[in-house]
């Protein structure tokens, strides 16, 4: 497993260009809300709650035979309500206002206005290749950090709410997961050794 820590990726962040807002934008959501990839590029806007600041995961995208398929999520806990920080809302309200001003600048018509996802930005809809490792690996050089996958944005967003001290019960619901037991096999090692602060409470006894 390979993450970036938030100074990693604040630097790899940080390196991006103007005109590079949508990567900025696809690559700050999957850091701090964890989504995997086919629940990011299936998201549209009636899934944001601007108000409470909230997204509404409920379909996940896919690359089948050269067609893109949306799809429910592959199970019921994946289907969920997370938060998401002040930052992040603010970045994606704005592409919200520019994305309408440039998709009908392809002269869309209002339905597909409306059928829009968040990081489309052009008349076909984001797909996975637009955003994967090979577009990622020509950025790092950029900030000097080393390379992770698509999917490890994921990852760095558990190790982020580890180092926070968030609940595994929370970064499970969080994560969509299952059961906690796939939290705890995929993710255990990443907690601090809780056995060694408390043996040291016993001094104090």
């Amino acid at each position: 497993m390979s993450f970036w820590t938030l100074e990693e990726f604040q630097r790899f962040i940080t390196a991006l260009y103007d005109e590079e807002f949508i990567y900025k934008l696809f690559y700050f959501t999957a850091y701090f809300t964890g989504l995997r990839v086919g629940e990011l590029l299936a998201l549209k806007w009636d899934d944001i709650d601007f108000n409470r600041n909230e997204i509404h995961v409920n379909e996940t995208l896919s690359r089948v035979n050269g067609q893109n398929i949306v799809t429910s999520p592959k199970s019921t806990t994946s289907n969920r309500y997370i938060t998401i920080n002040n930052k992040l809302a603010q970045l994606l309200f704005t592409w919200k206002k520019e994305q309408k001003n440039l998709l009908q600048s392809f002269l869309l018509t209002e339905q597909h206005l409306q059928n829009a996802t968040v990081f489309q930005h052009n008349i076909e809809i984001a797909q996975r290749e637009t955003f994967v490792t090979k577009k990622i690996q020509r950025m790092y050089k950029r900030c000097a950090v080393h390379p992770i996958r698509l999917h490890d944005f994921r990852h760095s967003h558990v190790a982020l709410l580890i180092d926070n001290g968030e609940n595994i019960t929370v970064i499970k619901e969080r994560m969509g997961h299952a059961s906690i037991t796939t939290t705890i096999d995929t993710y255990g090692h990443l907690f601090p050794n809780k056995q060694r602060e408390m043996s040291d409470k016993l001094d104090f006894l």
